[in-house]
């Protein structure tokens, strides 16, 4: 076990397939109840069940259909830590980074920068050119290969990741709640042209092969030896109870339930958003859906009460910016 005195030291837990509650719940125990004697700690897992986690500040049911949910089973976890929902299965692995505060960078871009080096550069071990995008988002050929977020615990500084093996696009396009179908659409569409795995950039990669290089790269990244340890007793304990705490209704409804609508903005990758609009022109009551990369429209779909076709102004909104989209529509209307 790593000593809990020697801080220079980093402890890795590899707690390889386990139960998903573990998965989210141990990193949180761990941040929760971290000192300034306590050893920096990075995890490595994979869950045996499919779940889905919504970040600190989203409402349940503005992000996910929470029926569907419910009716395939698939268990939901609030997280302590902001960024947007979530579907994680066996087919990724989590690196969970805490460590005291003081002992990481005061910047949030630079504590990013330190520890997404370790999977930038386990990217590129692997053949892939990999880089960090925006911060915290690292890309391959301009495509999100692992999704990443962060903040503050107690005293502790988390950084939590994953990297694909792969992905179920569609089961995640069924789970959003979203204001109309055709949002829904385009936010399908937009999943693998923003999203890339490691089975479509490489193929079938052995896990071990992959942990073991990411457990090295972190300690390249943190200039510290990293060490094997094991889960505590007492962090094994404190993990389960926040499990029930992360699945009960009353922490999964923070924010309201039932009456909450659905949400009209929905991030794909740090490039690419989908957006929702509606507006009234000319008695026609339409609504609007945009998948935008970069601030810049790339499609569009348009639907009204009474019905009309608008093909022609979807492409004419194709490369548009986005916050100017109403006053191209109106060009369109006098022509």
């Amino acid at each position: 076990m790593c000593p809990r005195s020697n801080r220079n030291v980093i402890r890795l837990l590899d707690l390889g397939l386990t139960e998903s509650w573990r998965t989210q719940a141990l990193y949180h125990a761990i941040a929760a109840t971290m000192r300034i004697d306590s050893p920096d700690t990075i995890l490595l897992c994979r869950p045996r069940e499919p779940y889905l986690c919504l970040g600190y500040h989203q409402a349940y049911d503005a992000t996910l259909e929470r029926q569907e949910c419910e009716r395939r089973g698939l268990a939901v976890f609030r997280r302590r830590l902001g960024g947007g929902a979530t579907y994680l299965d066996v087919n990724q692995i989590f690196y969970q980074c805490i460590a005291h505060h003081t002992r990481m960078p005061v910047v949030s871009r630079d504590i990013y920068k330190n520890v997404l080096g370790a999977p930038t550069k386990t990217l590129r071990r692997l053949g892939l050119n990999a880089e960090l995008w925006d911060a915290n988002e690292i890309e391959v050929a301009g495509k999100r290969i692992a999704g990443t977020g962060g903040g503050r615990i107690g005293e502790a500084c988390v950084v939590v990741g994953n990297l694909l093996f792969d992905f179920d696009y569609d089961m995640l396009a069924q789970l959003w709640r979203v204001p109309w179908e055709s949002f829904r659409e385009l936010a399908h569409d937009a999943l693998p042209e923003s999203i890339t795995t490691l089975k479509q950039s490489i193929g079938p990669l052995p896990v071990g092969v992959v942990q073991e290089i990411l457990a090295e790269e972190f300690a390249n990244a943190f200039g510290r030896p990293v060490v094997r340890g094991d889960v505590t007793v007492s962090e094994e304990q404190y993990a389960r109870e926040l499990a029930t705490r992360m699945t009960s209704s009353e922490y999964l409804n923070l924010h309201g339930a039932d009456t909450v609508g659905p949400a009209k903005s929905l991030k794909i990758s740090a490039r690419v958003w989908v957006q929702a609009e509606e507006v009234k022109v000319d008695g026609h009551q339409i609504r609007a859906s945009f998948r935008v990369r970069e601030h810049v429209i790339e499609e569009a779909r348009l639907e009204s009460r009474p019905a009309r076709i608008w093909r022609g102004v979807e492409v004419a909104l194709r490369g548009v910016p986005f916050n100017t989209w109403q006053r191209k529509l109106l060009q369109q209307r006098i022509h």
